[in-house]
């Protein structure tokens, strides 16, 4: 598969650009999709904003086969991706690190010892893996699909059927407007009203009820009727392929999946069906993903389904470029940001006078890298979002925000370090656990926290002071004028102490040198 031509998107404002980390120098980049019934790999080549696909690989793990009734996932389907993952990691591991991104979803979401299944794939695939929520998996599912797609202003409708869950997504270009996630999946479907494949009239009417019942509250702007919809998946996929290369239509078609499921019926089990295009390793979820299909297109009144290359794992990949600011777009996360500044009405000039201090802080103790922190200036850039609901205790309110808000762009653990930061920048230290935060965590909350402080005169005037790391700890060092400044500043430097108390308190040496 070739590159595809697109028209160049709007650069951001400058003055509104936040501060990115990643430094792409590989030409070659990696994505690792972690899916409820398959695992996907693609490697890419880059050339200026585009992503020209080299080879992909993929393995039928069918993970959300071995959730048990309250969701813990077995341990041998856990060996399974481990098995897997080791398989992909010798075909990333000659990539830098920043060159990868693997992406996880549903079952890792839901699965109740998702800690350990999480510990295990990552050392199994030797890089961190990202739990991705379900709206920014439709996000990511759709960015994929836009650069595959002939570009369109018109709105569009893209849809995935994964193992685990089914996403639906609304936008025009390169932009989802709407993006819904559903528990649907093909693998669960199947297990739930297919049980060992056997395939019922009966199990078809009760499934589709089931699935139309979970669509019933998607917004209006989903149930369009639509005359074609772009189908992301390999369930989509395969349906197009066994319904085009039987005879049963030359379209997918809600009259081509009634001929299908027909004839599944006449043959009662998935084991002993023979159909054109239908390979053994998808038979078992079949079902699943046929019962899900067929309502949603009559739910949304979908005309026609197209199959759609791309997807979460091509998404990703473009995603990575946007963060290192090489395609004509920009970090996802960084519109994210903006747009919740704007929701909640920060205070733009506090926020940029504490991402400033911040980020020099951080310079200060890592002189040997080139770039801001990207994380620390979101943090900044949203501390004091909690305002908006009430001054006291806003820090709690503004965690909540970011912890339960549809943060486009983030992942799982890049959230909840977010949550932490805008939690953790004022006030008690009590609530923050010390022996949860890895160095780098620890050097951004205090970053963050002295910036704070210095900036809580609203002024928008800080001194030259500077931050360095000791064998004890921290070192605040105030000279020349700025220790000038902090004799006129006499509140500042009270809280600047009180911060070194606070610290020691939280087994952190803090020394403020005037």
């Amino acid at each position: 598969m070739g590159a595809i031509e697109t028209p160049e998107r709007p650069r951001t404002r400058p003055e509104l650009d936040m501060p990115l980390k990643i430094a792409l120098t590989s030409p070659l980049l990696a994505a690792v999709d972690l899916g409820s019934n398959s695992f996907r790999l693609i490697l890419g080549k880059r050339e200026g904003g585009q992503i020209v696909p080299v080879s992909t690989w993929r393995e039928s793990v069918r993970l959300a086969a071995g959730l048990d009734a309250r969701n813990r996932l077995s341990n041998t389907k856990i060996r399974e991706a481990e098995d897997a993952l080791s398989r992909f990691r010798e075909r990333i591991g000659s990539l830098p690190p920043n060159a990868v991104r693997a992406i996880a979803t549903n079952t890792y979401r839901v699965a109740t010892n998702r800690e350990e299944l999480l510990a295990r794939s990552e050392a199994a695939l030797g890089v961190p893996i990202e739990v991705v929520s379900g709206p920014e998996e439709a996000r990511l599912i759709y960015v994929g699909c836009a650069h595959t797609l002939p570009w369109s202003e018109d709105e569009r409708l893209v849809f995935d059927i994964g193992g685990g869950s089914t996403e639906f997504i609304v936008g025009r270009g390169y932009s989802p407007e709407l993006t819904e996630s559903f528990p649907l999946g093909a693998v669960t479907l199947s297990q739930h009203f297919f049980p060992d494949g056997v395939v019922t009239s009966a199990a078809f009417r009760k499934a589709d009820v089931f699935v139309r019942s979970r669509l019933e509250v998607l917004p209006a702007a989903f149930k369009q009727g639509w005359t074609s919809a772009f189908g992301s998946s390999g369930t989509v996929r395969a349906l197009y392929e066994i319904v085009t290369g039987n005879p049963f239509d030359t379209r997918l078609t809600i009259a081509g999946l009634d001929r299908l499921r027909r004839a599944l019926v006449d043959v009662g089990r998935m084991d002993q069906v023979r159909l054109n295009a239908l390979k053994s390793s998808r038979a078992p979820v079949l079902p699943g993903g046929l019962a899900i299909l067929a309502g949603l297109m009559n739910e949304l009144a979908i005309e026609e389904v197209l199959p759609a290359e791309g997807a979460l794992r091509l998404g990703a990949l473009y995603d990575l470029l946007d963060r290192a600011g090489l395609t004509p777009g920009e970090d996802p996360r960084a519109l994210t940001v903006r747009r919740m500044q704007a929701r909640y009405g920060a205070n733009l000039a506090q926020a940029e006078a504490v991402t400033t201090v911040a980020q020099r802080l951080w310079r200060g103790l890592r002189p040997d890298e080139k770039s801001d922190d990207d994380l620390l200036g979101y943090a900044a850039a949203l501390h004091e979002i909690g305002m908006a609901i009430a001054h006291e205790d806003y820090h709690h309110h503004g965690a909540y925000i970011v912890g339960h808000g549809e943060l486009y762009g983030f992942s799982e653990r890049e959230r909840a370090q977010l949550a932490a930061l805008v939690l953790g920048h004022t006030g008690s230290l009590k609530k923050i656990d010390r022996s949860a935060l890895s160095p780098e965590a620890l050097d951004r909350l205090v970053c963050l926290r002295l910036a704070a402080i210095v900036c809580h005169g609203r002024s928008g005037v800080a001194p030259p002071f500077s931050l360095a790391r000791t064998a004890q700890g921290y070192r605040l060092r105030f000279e020349g004028d700025a220790a000038r400044w902090l004799e006129a500043h006499p509140l500042t430097q009270f809280l600047l102490e009180e911060e070194r108390d606070r610290a020691q308190r939280f087994g952190v040496t803090l020394a403020l040198e005037i």
